[in-house]
């Protein structure tokens, strides 16, 4: 394993308390950080198609801010 997964594989495996803290510590970022990119994306995703399209996709009509 590698980078952050085998750091927290890693520490877990070595056994204590604080290890087992630590592990938990840095899988929690490691999942936070997963998480926070998903979401950045989706909300990218989301902001291209869907709220700042002012077109229909389907047959091309034009609307304006005015009507939305």
């Amino acid at each position: 394993m590698s980078g952050v997964v085998g750091g927290v594989v890693a520490c877990a495996q070595d056994g204590g308390e604080s290890d087992n803290l630590a592990a938990a510590v840095i899988g929690g970022m490691a999942a936070g950080l997963a998480v926070g990119i998903a979401g950045a994306r989706l909300g990218e995703f989301v902001d291209q198609n869907l709220l700042d399209n002012y077109q229909c996709l389907r047959c091309g009509y034009l609307f304006s801010d005015g009507c939305i």
